[in-house]
């Protein structure tokens, strides 16, 4: 059952985001979509036009400061008590060891682009001591990645983030933080990972991700918070009062292999 006041998306002009945010907009949240484009206001514009509500903010989440400023600001004299965030802008960022400021803009974006977006939202959540925020795994998380290595090594920091995002909310609230490796889906970052020469070998469908976002969004209580889980995995029985986590969950730290 939906009882979000909001949910926060980054990256809402495409791929996950996008998907993300139309669900969520027929499941009646109102979302704010944020994109460095003016796709989101195309997404918030499809979410009001299906009957939902929406509303765009144009936003280069790599100019951190400034994104920290402006979702404090623009948080502050609202009256959301229950904030949902999802964390799903990302760029993957060149091909080598040698483009360092390449590097710098992969890592400022798909990391502390995200973490300015959940800075400027935090301290309205911590005072409604309520949070629900979705991180982003990726090709590369979990193991080598050498054709997109700058992206590879921010999802592996995002995944450490979510963790340590987890560890600093435990006992101040009802927090619960996730973590999600999508799969490979048919998206425009797919079509670039492919023109790139990559082997892409199976393929999820968006609608499972989406699926997965929206019920963590809407669980009362998560029992794998903190956690780095994968689409495929056996999820469900987490939620909602299920099983805690444990060892079926898969982690970044990964023992015995």
């Amino acid at each position: 059952m939906n009882d979000l006041d909001i949910v926060v998306i980054s990256g809402a002009g495409q791929g996950i985001g996008k998907a993300v945010a139309l669900e969520l907009g027929r499941c009646g949240v109102y979302v704010l979509c944020i994109s460095r484009t003016k796709n989101c206001q195309a997404t918030a514009a499809e979410i009001a036009t299906a009957g939902g509500k929406a509303e765009a903010m144009i936003l280069n989440i790599g100019q951190v400061e400034r994104t920290k400023a402006l979702l404090s600001a623009w948080i502050g004299p609202k009256s959301y008590k229950r904030i949902g965030l999802v964390l799903a802008a990302g760029i993957l960022g060149p091909h080598n060891f040698g483009d360092l400021v390449g590097w710098e803009e992969c890592y400022r974006v798909n990391v502390l682009g995200n973490v300015a977006v959940y800075s400027g939202l935090l301290p309205k959540m911590l005072g409604n001591n309520f949070g629900r925020i979705v991180g982003f795994a990726g090709g590369g998380a979990a193991y080598a990645y050498p054709l997109f290595p700058a992206y590879a090594a921010s999802k592996a920091a995002m995944v450490r983030t979510i963790e340590n995002i987890q560890a600093d909310l435990n006992d101040k609230g009802d927090f619960a933080a996730i973590c999600l490796a999508p799969g490979a889906n048919e998206t425009q970052m797919l079509q670039e990972i492919r023109a790139a020469g990559a082997e892409v070998k199976t393929i999820v469908n968006i609608g499972e991700p989406v699926r997965f976002v929206r019920e963590f969004l809407f669980c009362r209580d998560c029992g794998f918070k903190g956690a780095f889980v994968h689409v495929r995995d056996n999820w469900r029985d987490y939620l909602n009062n299920g099983r805690k986590i444990g060892d079926e969950v898969w982690k970044l730290r990964r023992i015995g292999l």
